[in-house]
């Protein structure tokens, strides 16, 4: 004791000790830290793949609607992709040609734009 009947002061810890003091002491893992960069790499993946997708016009892709895509429309190398109920399919042009006989459902036009367009038969023709 001092003179006065007081303890001596001790010395203010520096600041380093004090934020030790105020934090209790963790024993993790160090590698911890590598399964949430883990995590954060799946995201980043999976975000690009939706960016691609949807800068290639395929966005319809990522919808749970019917959808049908033409690619390279009237060349050799048409494919004709269709997703329906979930299922999706690739159909590719082949060079064969079919036979047989049917019946007439309509009649396919060639607008001056390019496009095409069919126009069914009325019911009973």
């Amino acid at each position: 004791m001092s003179e006065l009947g007081r303890a001596p002061e001790r010395p203010k810890p520096s600041f380093m000790r004090r934020r030790r003091l105020l934090h209790p002491i963790h024993h993790e893992d160090p590698m911890a830290t590598m399964g949430n960069l883990f995590d954060i790499a799946i995201l980043m993946g999976v975000g690009l793949l939706i960016m691609a997708l949807s800068s290639f016009g395929l966005r319809d892709l990522l919808s749970n609607a019917d959808t049908t895509i033409v690619k390279n429309p009237g060349k050799p190398d048409m494919e004709i992709i269709t997703r329906k109920g979930g299922k999706i399919t690739r159909l590719q042009q082949t060079g064969q040609q079919a036979e047989g006989s049917g019946t007439p459902v309509g009649t396919v036009y060639r607008l001056q734009s390019g496009e095409m367009v069919w126009v069914p038969n009325a019911p009973g023709q």
